[in-house]
């Protein structure tokens, strides 16, 4: 009996080593490190939700102990360790993976190193101990679908504001940016506060220059796309005025095509374009206090509801960037905020009451919010409110993060505290790694998996059919079946895709080409450009049809040399009236003689109207034409091809400004309408770069005066030379104001501030 029972101690003894994961490098190490996982997600692979235990068993193992996630050799590149243990002998140390942390899908183990300070050699060969992660733990896909960066409160402030300035702001989005470029990450989102605005019209605009000239000279050149934070919106937040939400819309772009700009909406939607992801942006919309007033109008929340109900059963991925955490649900916060004062959004407004119950409606949404500026490391980032909710992200900030010290927040801005998320998209799962940006490492314990599922726009392409397809009647094709029609996709975007693109074939068809089939934009040479020529792009595309040497002809309407998203895209922006005729159909040269010298020339110009053109940085078609410019400037490619390449994006940027109102031509037209009535108007202006004039400036020459009696001046300045203006009579003066390059744009004086007149824009006609 007693031999029996010795035998089935041993069993379950063995038993608990396998499921805790206990494994001991060696009995003279005095060194075990276990991991026993837990809570209700214990079997499944990628969650590292459980406690890592370490176990001291001689005063000579006794010390500090840095515990990394690892491959078979070291630990994972750029990422910091998970905890850091300090054990005596006959103790054992532990630290909790909080629910919902992930386990990296490149990670074999588990690895325990003893050091005093952060080691160097972080070699598996190093560890006391180790810890082999199980099979069923591991994620098996371990290739992304795609990758973006999410971001939140740069809060790019004026230097001048006392201590609501962030004394490391610029540097750390200056620093934040290239970190996102080394992560190659696919495109940026933020949850708000791009802009301190604690001066309202004073410094604005000038803050919202700052955030897009370091964009501009930054090395990342994919899109960026913002939500609406309670600090970017134009206000005197003293008093309380409305908002206005036009320097938010013109700043960062929106979602770039003019029809939203000029609507002057703050929300907006976008789809990724390999998975048709949806991406919807909300606003604040009641003014600088979040707590005070409802931030969501009737008419967004309507808007919102609409989508969630559209996408609900689509099988695509929903990620809502939200700036304001609601106060005691959700993460970001907790029934006792930590915050150091009241800013989460009310449960009892009726906006946020309704926004609540549509996050408790439609769960398959990941929410990112951001507003708190509380470090990742507060462990209040994930939250579906046991499972009652939509998934709740909370991110901290790029400006100023915040530290929970004995439950109270240390405002203080430290420099290299600047963190975010690169999140990964995987076909079954998202993967929020929680990182400082500012030293470009992954925090694993801020790092957390949802197995939300997704798939690849593209099927896999069918086996090559060695058929070639039936000659087309010469009679008009019929049209396409409904069934086909389905298919289309009418989302606007202009960020290049990461899919491969198709060349034009360059054999002959088996019939002579037939001049009357060429038109650009008739892909199924039905003699007509509608959605069904986009459809048809992308079937082929996806290799479900053939096309001949005319379709590919008229489907390559960026003159471009390839076929790919793009053109389907501009198919879809012609279809809109976003534009009235295709880049193809505006070159202005035979683009068969091109030389080298043509692609130097245009390279020359492009580069130049990047620095001109700084202020739409956040725009997709400057960061396109960006992005060729840099390919360009680091292959020197002189081909026909590159021409093609960089003359549709040139071409594409320009067609925007035009449709903006945005002066491209080589002079600019300022007005002011004269309403304090001096008797003499000095234009004084600037440039972020140097240009400036001396004071009080040039005098303004007199149009006209208006029907209240008003005398209209205007001064004609060179176009993106100057980017500030002061409007004075030698005496008094209004603030400093920016320049937007809008044709005809004009300025007329409001209150007094600080002895100095504010300002609103009008547009001269």
């Amino acid at each position: 009996m007693k031999k029996i029972l010795s035998i089935t101690i041993a069993t379950l003894i063995l038993l608990s080593s396998i499921m805790c994961g206990i494994t001991a490098v060696s009995a003279a190490s005095g060194v075990t490190l276990t991991y026993s996982f837990s809570g209700g997600e214990a079997n499944k692979a990628g969650f590292a939700e459980g406690t890592i235990s370490l176990k001291v068993t001689s005063s000579s193992a006794a010390g500090n102990y840095y515990l990394y996630w690892a491959d078979a050799t070291k630990a994972l590149t750029g990422y910091r360790q998970i905890a850091t243990l300090n054990v005596s002998n006959g103790a054992t140390g532990t630290y909790k993976m909080l629910d919902h942390t992930a386990i990296p899908p490149k990670a074999t183990q588990l690895i325990a190193i003893k050091s005093s300070s952060v080691p160097t050699n972080k070699n598996v060969s190093n560890a006391a101990a180790t810890y082999a992660i199980p099979a069923s733990k591991k994620l098996t896909d371990t290739n992304t679908i795609y990758t973006f960066g999410a971001f939140s409160d740069p809060q790019l402030a004026n230097d001048s504001y006392g201590s609501n300035s962030y004394p490391h702001d610029e540097k750390h989005w200056a620093k934040a940016l290239e970190t996102f470029n080394l992560r190659n990450v696919d495109f940026l989102v933020s949850s708000g506060d791009i802009v301190n605005d604690q001066n309202g019209g004073v410094t604005y605009a000038q803050e919202y220059q700052r955030y897009q000239r370091i964009l501009a000279d930054s090395s990342f050149v994919n899109p960026v796309w913002e939500a609406n934070g309670n600090h970017d919106v134009h206000v005197n937040w003293k008093s309380g005025a409305a908002q206005l939400n036009k320097p938010f819309v013109m700043g960062t772009g929106v979602d770039n095509t003019a029809a939203t700009i000029k609507a002057n909406k703050p929300y907006f939607e976008m789809t990724e374009p390999t998975t048709g992801d949806h991406f919807i942006f909300m606003a604040q919309e009641g003014g600088f206090y979040t707590n005070q007033k409802d931030q969501f109008s009737t008419a967004q929340l309507n808007w919102l509801e609409g989508l969630l109900k559209k996408y609900k059963n689509d099988g695509k991925n929903i990620f809502i960037m939200e700036h304001a955490n609601v106060e005691s649900w959700g993460s970001g916060d907790k029934a006792t905020a930590p915050y150091y004062y009241d800013l989460g959004l009310k449960k009892s407004q009726a906006s946020t009451a309704r926004f609540i119950k549509l996050m408790e409606t439609y769960k398959e949404c990941v929410i990112i919010t951001g507003h708190t500026h509380l470090e990742l490391s507060a462990h209040l980032n994930f939250s579906d409110n046991n499972g009652t909710s939509a998934v709740m992200m909370h991110n901290s900030a790029i400006g100023g993060v915040r530290r929970l010290i004995n439950g109270s927040v240390d405002r203080t801005a430290v420099l290299g505290m600047s963190e975010g998320y690169f999140v990964d998209v995987y076909e079954d799962c998202i993967i929020f790694n929680g990182a400082n940006l500012y030293s470009n490492e992954i925090m694993p314990d801020c790092t957390y998996i949802i197995p939300f599922n997704t798939s690849a726009n593209e099927p896999q392409p069918p086996a090559p059919s060695t058929e070639k397809p039936p000659t087309p009647s010469t009679e008009k094709p019929p049209t396409p079946s409904t069934e086909e029609s389905t298919q289309e996709s009418t989302q606007e975007s202009t960020q290049e895709s990461t899919q491969a693109s198709t060349k034009p074939s360059t054999e002959s068809s088996t019939r002579p080409t037939n001049p009357s089939y060429l038109k650009y934009g008739d892909v199924n040479l039905d003699f007509n450009v509608n959605v069904m020529d986009a459809t048809e792009l992308q079937r082929f595309q996806a290799q479900l049809v053939s096309l001949y040497d005319e379709q590919l002809t008229n489907a390559d309407v960026d003159a471009d040399g390839f076929i790919s998203v793009m053109d389907a895209t501009e198919i879809q922006r012609y279809v809109a009236h976003i534009i009235t005729q295709f880049p193809a159909e505006k070159k202005s040269k035979d683009t068969a003689s091109t030389s080298a010298g043509d692609v130097a020339t245009l390279l020359s110009t492009a580069k130049s109207e990047l620095s001109t053109y700084y202020q739409y940085a956040s725009f997709d078609q400057y960061m396109a034409m960006k992005k060729v410019v840099k390919e360009l400037e680091k292959s020197g490619d002189e081909s026909q091809t590159a021409y093609n390449k960089l003359n549709a994006a040139y071409t594409q940027f320009h067609d925007l400004l035009e449709s903006l109102g945005i002066a491209t031509s080589e002079t600019i037209d300022v007005y002011f309408t004269n309403v304090p009535n001096w008797s003499t108007v000095n234009a004084y202006v600037w440039s972020d770069a140097g240009n400036k004039v001396a004071w009080p400036g040039e005098a303004m020459t007199y149009v006209k005066t208006n029907s209240q009696g008003q005398k209209i001046y205007k001064i004609t300045l060179e176009t993106g030379k100057y980017t500030n203006i002061i409007f004075n009579n030698g005496t008094v003066q209004t603030v400093d104001l920016s320049l937007s390059n809008t044709k005809n744009e004009g300025f007329y004086t409001t209150t007094m501030s600080g002895g100095q007149y504010l300002c609103e824009t009008y547009i001269y006609s």
